[in-house]
């Protein structure tokens, strides 16, 4: 629905169905709906807020990558994936400190603007009916809430995807206009679309299915022209954006790490060689499956997590996403097409280049709100056709449904995280709702900042975690069991490297199921031997103890016991003599 169709005269009330009532009531409260649903968002975030860092471990390297940035800006270049975000960090950080709530805070921000800007993109463009209930139930929503205090990309990419709408709407109807056409007038605008489509992929990597989304876009409404002008107005500011990155971090730009991962068969095995073709339909395949039959409807509260995901259910949310899809095509519907198109894109990318063994959640969070404008929007036009008038109450009980059962699971989540956030902001207690496996080991990382000697580097699972509740200690990386396999040539590694500890932590390997066996630190062995007793019966994250296993054999008296932490899913520091 285009602005000016909602700028038609009301006509009279007698006999008007429910959505054409419902659209003159939300019409003529647009401005203030949108920011009932952005203040909506920004005190559902305040009662979800987590002061903790998560243990997905990512938003911790942000964090200390953005720190990187913050001591030598030009000296350092982030390579893992997209690094504007991490390059954000570095403001913040240079100005308080590696100081978590404040970085917190501006996710929230983040969040809260992604809401106003999203409306702002689709409010009068697109049936109220549709677009009001998406908007609320992702304000409100229990998991995109999670991610709003979160410091992963997430709630940073959401912003910028709600003003490349705002831009990208703008620039759909300075299109329309008879003197757009050239580039004389219109480069500027085409330029801007440009930018933001390259903020999005440098957001994001998987945002580089964006511009390919909206040349498409235009491809099958034959706007050749602009297809081309697409295509090329992203090219040129890539093309520029890379020339600055090689003048200001020269080679380091090329050393993306990231990118040889994704061919594996196994990201954390190497071993297992590289996906073919077949692999990679079967991996597209079974991320179908994850992510739409499992995830999407996790988000929206319907499914449990951790619960069988199902074939015929991911062709159930692919069908309905279709028939939005063509729905919006055969009505001209560009706003709902134009972003539907973006979504399938980005999906598309991601469920190609991801290991199925991932599975994040995230991955589909962040299109969570369009998506519902599609599904809601293809059940809207089916109820709205001529005859159907007296159906209209059909949709209204489907949408209603959904936010009922989002506000019910976002309910639930807020009554479990009052305490713990209490806990963590009034009481300073800052280890409260992590379980005490990640409690130890936290603490653990906090003694070595505050009580080793300057100049100690202590190896970590997890060394980003370490770094943050570690006041900005530097630790050392152990992510697999991959270093020399002899005590000898491990042992003079460590010191080139001038490692000086060793953490061995007890890390679940299942995040809900302890796998402590208690420990009994025996006098008459060597006390390395408190870190492996009863190592084959734990489930733990056990790449250190392998990592470290040839020179705990062979010289087990190397290694001084200095701090055990906690009695139950214990951490152990020991120093390398």
């Amino acid at each position: 629905m285009s602005k000016s169709k909602q700028k038609n005269p009301v006509k009279p009330k007698i006999g008007r169905s429910l959505f054409e009532r419902f659209e003159d009531w939300c019409q003529s409260r647009d401005n203030m709906l949108g920011w009932v649903l952005t203040i909506l968002a920004l005190l559902f975030s305040i009662l979800m807020f987590d002061a903790k860092i998560s243990i997905g471990h990512d938003d911790a390297l942000y964090i200390m990558a953005g720190n990187n940035y913050a001591k030598d800006f030009f000296g350092y270049y982030y390579t893992d994936n997209a690094p504007l975000y991490v390059m954000f960090l570095a403001l913040p950080i240079k100005i308080f400190g590696v100081k978590v709530l404040y970085l917190k805070f501006f996710s929230v921000l983040f969040f809260v603007a992604s809401i106003y800007f999203t409306w702002r993109a689709f409010s009068q463009r697109i049936p109220y009916a549709v677009l009001f209930p998406s908007i609320l139930i992702f304000a409100i929503n229990w998991f995109a809430l999670t991610y709003a205090s979160l410091t992963y990309t997430e709630a940073f990419y959401l912003m910028f995807q709600g003003v490349f709408f705002v831009i990208l709407f703008k620039h759909f109807e300075y299109l329309q206009k008879p003197d757009s056409e050239g580039l004389k007038k219109s480069w500027g605008k085409w330029l801007l679309l440009g930018l933001i489509l390259f903020t999005l992929f440098f957001s994001r990597t998987v945002g580089l299915g964006a511009f390919m989304a909206i040349a498409f876009y235009f491809l099958i409404t034959k706007q050749f022209k602009s297809a081309a002008f697409t295509v090329v107005s992203f090219g040129v500011v890539a093309g520029v954006v890379e020339l600055i990155k090689r003048t200001l971090w020269g080679s380091k730009v090329s050393q993306f790490s990231q990118t040889n991962i994704l061919y594996l068969k196994d990201a954390y095995d190497p071993s297992k060689g590289t996906e073919d073709l077949d692999g990679f339909i079967n991996r597209f395949i079974g991320n179908t499956v994850i992510y739409l039959a499992g995830r999407f409807w996790e988000i929206l509260g319907f499914k449990n997590e951790g619960t069988d995901f199902s074939g015929p259910l991911a062709l159930f949310t692919v069908a309905i996403l279709i028939i939005g899809l063509i729905t919006a095509f055969r009505h001209k519907q560009k706003y709902i097409l134009s972003s539907a198109l973006y979504f399938f894109a980005l999906l598309s990318i991601t469920f190609i280049v991801l290991q199925t063994s991932w599975g994040q959640t995230r991955l589909v969070m962040v299109y969570v709100p369009l998506m519902l404008m599609c599904i809601f929007y293809g059940l809207y036009v089916f109820f709205n056709k001529p005859g159907t008038k007296g159906y209209q109450i059909f949709y209204l009980f489907t949408v209603s449904v959904f936010i009922i059962v989002n506000i019910k699971t976002t309910n639930a989540r807020i009554l479990k995280n009052i305490p713990i956030v209490k806990k963590n902001l009034i009481k300073g207690d800052k280890f409260e709702g992590y379980t005490d496996d990640y409690k130890n080991f936290l603490k653990l990382s906090e003694y070595c900042a505050d009580s080793l000697p300057e100049g100690s580097l202590v190896i970590s699972r997890k060394a980003p975690m370490s770094f943050v509740y570690g006041h900005g200690m530097e630790f050392f990386p152990v992510y697999k069991a991959n270093g020399p396999s002899d005590a000898d040539s491990l042992y003079n590694f460590l010191k080139s490297k001038k490692v000086t500890h060793v953490m061995f932590a007890n890390l679940r390997l299942d995040p809900k199921v302890s796998g402590d066996v208690s420990s009994q630190y025996d006098p008459r062995m060597p006390p390395i031997m408190l870190a492996y007793q009863d190592y084959d019966k734990k489930r733990i994250i056990n790449s250190i103890h392998n990592y470290m296993a040839p020179l705990a054999q062979r010289y087990p008296d190397r290694f001084e016991l200095v701090k055990v932490m906690g009695v139950d899913e214990e951490a152990i520091l020991y120093k390398i003599k």
